[in-house]
C-alpha cells in the first residue's frame, strides 16, 4: 500500500471510529435524555426517537473530529521512517476509543449519581428530574472533546516514538 492511500486510510477510519464512539455515547445519553437532543440542539430531522438522535447526532458531531485525528496520526505516520501499518494505528484507535467511552460512562454515571445526593429532596424543584438528566449528559458531552484531544495526543505520541 503507497504511503497516500495509507495515509487516507488511516483517516477514514479514525472517521469512522470516532463516528462509532459518538453513536455509542449518544445511545446512552439520548435514552437518559431525548431532550438533549430534541430541545437543545437545532432541529435537524422530525424524530424524538432516542435511537435516532443518537444516531444522526453521534455522526454528526464527530466525523470531524475523526477527520482531524485521522489527519493528524496519518501525518505522524507519514513522518516516520518506516510507518506502521494502517491496523497498528486503528488498533491503537480503537483502543482509545473504548478507554474514552468507558470514561464517559462513569463521568456519565457519576455526575448523574452526584446530583442526585448532593441536592436534598426538599430543595428540589418539580421540574429536578428533568434538569437532573440534562446536566448529566450535558456536563458528559462537555468533556468528550476534551478527553478526545488528550486520547488523541497520546496515540500521536506512541505513533511517533514506537
Amino acid at each position: 500500500m503507497g504511503r497516500y492511500s495509507q495515509s487516507l486510510r488511516i483517516v477514514l477510519d479514525c472517521v469512522l471510529l470516532a463516528c462509532c464512539l459518538g453513536v455509542a455515547m449518544d445511545m446512552v445519553t439520548a435514552h437518559l435524555a431525548v431532550e438533549y437532543f430534541t430541545v437543545h440542539h437545532p432541529k435537524v430531522v422530525d424524530s424524538t426517537s432516542p435511537v435516532v438522535m443518537a444516531l444522526i447526532w453521534g455522526i454528526g458531531a464527530s466525523w470531524w473530529f475523526g477527520a482531524i485525528a485521522g489527519g493528524i496520526l496519518a501525518f505522524i505516520n507519514s513522518r516516520r521512517k518506516e510507518p506502521l501499518p494502517v491496523a497498528a494505528v486503528r488498533g491503537m484507535m480503537a483502543r482509545a476509543c473504548l478507554v474514552l467511552w468507558v470514561i464517559l460512562m462513569l463521568i456519565l454515571a457519576g455526575t448523574y449519581g452526584l446530583i442526585g445526593i448532593i441536592v436534598p429532596l426538599e430543595a428540589r424543584r418539580k421540574t429536578f428530574d428533568f434538569d437532573h438528566r440534562i446536566m448529566s449528559v450535558a456536563l458528559t458531552h462537555m468533556t468528550e472533546y476534551v478527553l478526545g484531544a488528550i486520547a488523541l495526543t497520546v496515540v500521536a505520541r506512541k505513533i511517533a516514538k514506537t
